[in-house]
C-alpha cells in the first residue's frame, strides 16, 4: 500500500445461523366438534425462487423488449436497466453486476475480469428473451426482492454469500455512480472504500463472525442492505445516503485507522490501540481486545488487528446501543465467562481509571458510590450482578455503563454530561444514532485540519 496520508484522500465539499424458516404453517385440528378452523393469517416468505417466472414477470420482459424495439437480443447494460429495475425490482445498481453475470453463464463473458471496460462492454452475443428468462429461473421471485437479491449475489453452490460475493457489485457502484465519480482516478481508496462497505454489511448480518451471510440474517436484521441499495438509486448524492455507504463514514474510518498504524502495514497492536481518541481506552480494556475475547481477529498475524477488525470495534465503541455493541463489551467486561458481570470484575477495571485520574489531578469517585449508579441506571435483578438480558433492557444506558469502566474520555464525559446540550442535539438530527453523530462531528473536524494544511503540504511537497 502506497504510504499517503489520508487526508490527501478524495473529499467532497462540506457542503444467523442458516436457520431455514419452516414452509409450511401447520393448522390445528379442531378441539371441539363442530368448532370453525382458523384460517391462516400468516404465509411463510419462500426459501427458494421459483424454478420458472411467473407468466406475469415473462409478460413484462417481452413488453419491455418491443417497447426498446430488441429483436436480436440485449446487448448493452442500459437496455437491461428497465427489466431488473421495474420486473425485478431491484435497484438499478445491479444492473451492471446482473449484466455480466448473464454474459458469464452463457459463456459470453470471463468471471475474473471485473475492469470497467469488461463490465460495461457491450455484449458480443446477443441475450435473447429465451436465454434472459432461462437465467432468471431459480433465481428471480419478482414479490420477493430480498430473495432475489441473496440468489443472485451468492454464488451458485453455495447457501450463503461470503465477503467475495459482493466485490462486483461494489465496483459497479464505483463506476456508476455519480455520487462517487471524484473516487474513479484513485483505485487504493477505490479499494478501501469496497471494503469498508463490506465489512459495515457483514457487522450487521454475519451476527456470529463466520464470514457468512444467511437469508434467515437478511431478513431479519436492520437496516436492510436492499433498501440501502434502492436508495442509492434515488440518491445521486451520495451523502444522502447514510447507512454502509456514506463516503463521509468511510472517510471516517479509515482516517482513524490510517492515524493509528504508525508504521502503515494495515495493522494494528495494543500500542496503536492505545492512542486512539487520545489515549482513552484503559490498558486492562485494550488486553481483552487483543485476548480476542468479544470477537476473534480476521488478521492471521498473531496480535495484531487488521482493518476488518477495526471497522467491528469501532462500529461497536461509538454506538454502544447496538445489540452487536453490547454482547462486545459485555462478553469483554464478563473476566470469567460466566454470564454475569460482578463487582469484582467491574472493580477490576475502574481501578484503572481512578489511577489514571488521579494522575491528572482530577477528582477520583469512590466505587461505592459507581456502584449506586451503575445499579439504579440497569436494575439488574440482583444488585451487583447484570447480565446481558438487563443492558438490552435498558438500551439507553448500556454505553454509559461500559464507558465508565473502559474509556476515560467516554467516563469524564458521562461524568459531566449537560443533559439539556444532549437533548438538542437529538433535536436537531432526530434520525441520527450516536454512530451518525461521532461521524459527522469527526468529519468536520478532519475537514478544518485538512483546509488549515495546504501551505505546509506544499512546502513538504517542494523539498521532496
Amino acid at each position: 500500500m502506497a504510504n499517503e496520508v489520508p487526508a490527501s484522500a478524495p473529499r467532497k465539499s462540506l457542503k444467523d445461523g442458516g436457520e431455514k424458516i419452516s414452509s409450511t404453517l401447520s393448522t390445528t385440528a379442531p378441539a371441539v366438534s363442530g368448532s370453525k378452523v382458523i384460517p391462516r393469517f400468516w404465509t411463510p416468505k419462500l426459501q427458494v425462487p421459483p424454478d420458472s417466472l411467473p407468466t406475469a414477470a415473462r409478460e413484462k420482459i417481452h413488453t419491455h423488449f418491443a417497447k426498446q424495439a430488441i429483436t436480436d437480443g440485449i446487448r448493452t447494460h442500459q437496455q437491461l436497466e428497465p427489466i431488473v429495475t421495474e420486473v425485478f425490482r431491484l435497484s438499478k445498481y445491479f444492473v451492471v453486476p446482473i449484466f455480466n453475470k448473464l454474459k458469464v453463464f452463457y459463456d459470453i463473458g470471463d468471471a475474473s475480469q471485473k475492469t470497467k471496460a469488461s463490465l460495461l462492454a457491450p455484449s458480443p452475443v446477443p441475450i435473447t428473451e429465451q436465454m434472459l428468462i432461462g437465467w432468471c429461473s431459480g433465481k428471480i421471485c419478482p414479490d420477493d426482492p430480498v430473495l432475489s437479491f441473496f440468489y443472485i449475489v451468492k454464488k451458485e453452490h453455495n447457501d450463503w454469500i461470503e465477503r467475495e460475493d459482493f466485490t462486483i457489485f461494489l465496483t459497479a457502484i464505483l463506476l456508476t455512480h455519480p455520487g462517487l465519480e471524484f473516487l474513479r482516478e484513485t483505485q487504493e481508496f477505490q479499494d478501501r472504500y469496497a471494503d469498508t462497505v463490506i465489512s459495515r454489511i457483514f457487522f450487521v448480518y454475519d451476527r456470529k463472525g463466520v464470514g457468512r451471510i444467511y437469508l434467515l440474517a437478511l431478513r431479519r436484521y436492520k437496516p436492510y442492505v436492499t433498501d440501502t441499495w434502492q436508495q442509492l438509486a434515488e440518491n445521486d448524492d451520495i451523502k444522502m445516503v447514510r447507512e454502509y455507504f456514506s463516503y463521509e463514514q468511510f472517510y471516517v474510518i479509515y482516517c482513524t485507522f490510517w492515524e493509528l498504524d504508525s508504521d502503515h502495514d494495515f495493522l494494528l497492536d495494543k500500542d496503536d490501540l492505545l492512542k486512539y481518541d487520545g489515549h482513552a481506552l484503559s490498558r486492562r480494556t485494550v488486553d481483552r481486545i487483543f485476548s480476542e475475547i468479544p470477537t476473534k481477529f480476521t488478521t492471521a498475524v498473531p496480535g495484531k488487528m487488521g482493518y476488518e477488525d477495526f471497522i467491528r470495534f469501532l462500529l461497536c465503541d461509538q454506538d454502544r446501543q447496538t445489540d452487536r455493541s453490547m454482547e462486545y463489551w459485555f462478553y469483554l467486561f464478563d473476566l470469567d465467562g460466566d454470564g454475569v458481570i460482578s463487582d469484582s470484575e467491574m472493580k477490576y477495571f475502574y481501578e484503572e481509571q481512578v489511577q489514571r485520574m488521579e494522575c491528572l489531578n482530577y477528582d477520583t469517585i469512590p466505587f461505592a458510590d459507581i456502584m449506586c449508579q451503575m445499579n439504579d441506571m440497569i436494575s439488574p435483578e440482583f444488585e451487583g450482578h447484570f447480565r446481558l438480558t438487563d443492558f438490552k433492557k435498558k438500551r439507553k444506558f448500556a454505553g454509559a455503563f461500559f464507558s465508565v469502566f473502559s474509556s476515560l474520555n467516554k467516563f469524564l464525559a458521562f461524568e459531566h454530561r449537560d443533559p439539556f446540550m444532549a437533548k438538542q442535539e437529538q433535536m436537531d438530527n432526530p434520525n441520527f444514532n450516536d454512530w451518525d453523530r461521532w461521524c459527522a462531528d469527526e468529519y468536520l473536524r478532519l475537514a478544518m485540519e485538512e483546509n488549515e494544511e495546504p501551505e505546509d503540504a506544499a512546502v513538504s511537497g517542494d523539498d521532496s
